[in-house]
């Protein structure tokens, strides 16, 4: 049998194993329906098949099997170790595996790794009999059983392309790997690279959906709400909104801009030029991000140079009706939005000129300087804490404010329930290891305050309970 492929040789038993039973060769026909069941002639036949090949039935054709099986066990077969051994160093091999082994004559181009275990099923043995391991058949591709988790890193490739945008191998290695069976990279890229949908910019990668597909990929979807707004952008301007949003989000895989610029040049919905990026039909921002959304961009836009200061965003915010921790979360995470200087927020994609940017700072922090802070504390008779403070802007907009420390150090780490006209309002939370609180924004909202008045918080320290109020300049009596 020197020089014959494995299918030449399990055809040859194949005949014998018929002549055995039947007592006479099998015809040429007969012959090709029966390889075509064992998997000599490439994809493994079904019985239907195999039946209709030979004019039969299916159950003919079972029949015929049964009869042969007890003749192929055990028979001698050389290269199946050689073959085998060859699969696992190449593992994972895409099929048809014949098309990696044909050229070292060890089997037909057609060979699939289907056929290849059945093969060694009929002739009782495994891969793990004649190598110490198993090969398994996953979609279409045969790999050693230690691999198998490779064979997922297409459906992990889409799931972080629905998730980041893009993602890299080493990305899916690291989700795949377990630390008994940490994966190599260079299997995972030879999954991928076989794979027409899997597009590549250098190191970064990204899984092409249908057009119908439009909401699951984050990039795509980022990038259509930062070009509703203003366009087109660069892909910088973009890069550094989708980080602002990846942030809020705790996402930890942000493509870099260079790739970024690959995917826009190859997204069907964008143009892309010399940097540039635009959506290829256009795109309402009141359609894309909703009413609330559209009311603080639209604040913006009626600005000449789509940019404002805090206190002046978050008055023109509160007059439009939206709540003070929206727009506050906004400032700082929203992708369509963008810091440009200290305390001034606009549009992204605004390019105001810097010289109104100063000056709008500048404005700004003259009057916050004349804003009062005081602030104050004293223990009443019925045995509460009483801090009085001045509500500045930076108050309103963050919800957050300071405690005297005496008063913080008997409450630090602790949750305060806040109520207002007997009405419990809100949980605020205070800090361990600084004077800071936080979730003020809801007792705000409830109070109607405005900046420049007076805040009182009445606080019983034992229940955790505390009663605020909103004043003039009475409070300070």
């Amino acid at each position: 049998m020197t020089g014959m492929t494995l299918e030449d040789k399990i055809e040859l038993i194949l005949a014998d194993a018929y002549k055995s039973v039947f007592e006479k060769d099998p015809s040429a026909a007969r012959l090709t329906a029966i390889s075509m069941r064992v998997g000599t002639r490439g994809d493994v036949a079904t019985l239907d098949e195999a039946g209709d090949a030979l004019g039969v039935t299916r159950e003919r054709i079972r029949q015929i099997m049964k009869k042969m099986e007890p003749h192929l066990k055990g028979a001698s077969v050389g290269n199946l170790r050689e073959i085998a051994q060859a699969l696992a160093e190449r593992s994972p091999v895409p099929e048809p595996i014949g098309q990696r082994l044909a050229r070292t004559g060890l089997t037909r181009p057609t060979m699939t790794g289907e056929g290849f275990l059945n093969i060694l099923k009929l002739l009782g043995t495994s891969p793990k009999e004649l190598i110490g391991t198993d090969l398994v058949r996953v979609d279409d591709w045969l790999v050693e059983e230690s691999e198998v988790p490779v064979t997922k890193s297409l459906s992990m490739a889409k799931r972080h392309t629905a998730k980041y945008g893009m993602t890299t191998v080493e990305e899916i290695r690291q989700e795949l790997s377990t630390p008994d069976n940490p994966l190599d990279p260079v299997d995972i890229r030879r999954i991928l690279k076989a794979q027409r949908s899997v597009k590549w910019a250098g190191e970064w990668l990204w899984v092409e959906r249908d057009q119908d597909s439009l909401h699951s990929n984050r990039l795509i979807n980022t990038a259509r709400s930062i070009l509703s707004v203003n366009s087109p952008q660069t892909v910088a301007s973009i890069h550094e909104g989708a980080k602002r949003v990846w942030k809020f989000r705790g996402l930890d895989i942000l493509p870099p801009t260079d790739a970024m610029r690959v995917f826009f040049e190859n997204s069907p919905y964008f143009n892309s030029q010399q940097g540039l990026v635009e959506p290829i039909e256009g795109l309402d921002y009141r359609e894309l991000l909703g009413e609330v959304t559209a009311t603080m961009i639209d604040v913006l836009k009626s600005t000449p140079h789509q940019v404002m200061d805090r206190l002046s965003l978050t008055e023109a915010c509160t007059a439009a009706g939206i709540a003070p921790g929206t727009y506050g979360i906004w400032t700082t995470y929203a992708e369509w939005m963008e810091k440009f200087g200290h305390n001034v927020w606009g549009l992204r994609g605004s390019n105001p000129n810097p010289a109104a940017v100063e000056a709008i700072r500048e404005a700004a922090k003259a009057r916050s300087k004349a804003e009062p802070r005081r602030r104050s504390w004293t223990w009443a008779p019925d045995g509460r804490a009483v801090q009085t403070l001045d509500i500045t802007t930076s108050i309103l907009a963050s919800g957050v404010l300071s405690f005297d420390q005496s008063i913080h150090d008997l409450l630090s780490g602790q949750a305060l329930e806040i109520f207002a006209s007997g009405k419990k309002v809100a949980t605020v939370k205070l800090g361990d290891g600084h004077s800071f609180s936080w979730g003020w924004h809801p007792v705000f909202t409830f109070l109607e305050a405005n900046q420049g008045e007076v805040f009182q918080i009445r606080i019983d320290v034992a229940a955790r309970t505390a009663e605020v109020r909103c004043g003039g300049q009475e409070l300070w009596a």
